[in-house]
């Protein structure tokens, strides 16, 4: 039983998709290596307040805020960042980009023996 070219052709087809399924099942099965979040990335270059800066920008300014975190990142594991960056310098670095990040903050007043929101206490 003679197969006529079109059969042949459609057979080469089939087995071409079969050899494509193939390929990119094994590519699945292997498993990736995952990338760390960028956030996740520079933590540890992190100091005081910082990550409350960084989470009040992203709030404020999320694809600037995103951009400027890629950078340092890349800064900090490149060895160019010396020590820990804290908030007060984060605040800075915003705040010359045009970017006035706006924080939640507090006054607290020690008085006998525990802290009172000043705001507590003037009512």
């Amino acid at each position: 039983m003679a197969m006529s070219g079109e059969d042949l052709e459609l057979k080469r087809i089939q087995m071409r998709k079969l050899r494509q399924l193939m390929q990119t099942a094994q590519g699945l099965g292997q498993p990736k290596a995952v990338e760390k979040d960028p956030m996740e990335r520079l933590k540890p270059f992190l100091g005081d307040r910082a990550e409350d800066v960084l989470n009040a920008a992203l709030e404020q300014y999320p694809e600037q805020t995103k951009a400027i975190i890629g950078k340092l990142v890349e800064l900090a594991e490149k060895g160019a960042l010396q020590g820990k960056v804290d908030g007060g310098t984060l605040l800075q670095l915003f705040r010359r980009l045009g970017m006035r990040v706006k924080l939640e903050t507090e006054i607290l007043v020690y008085k006998e023996g525990e802290y009172k929101r000043l705001s507590e206490m003037l009512r």
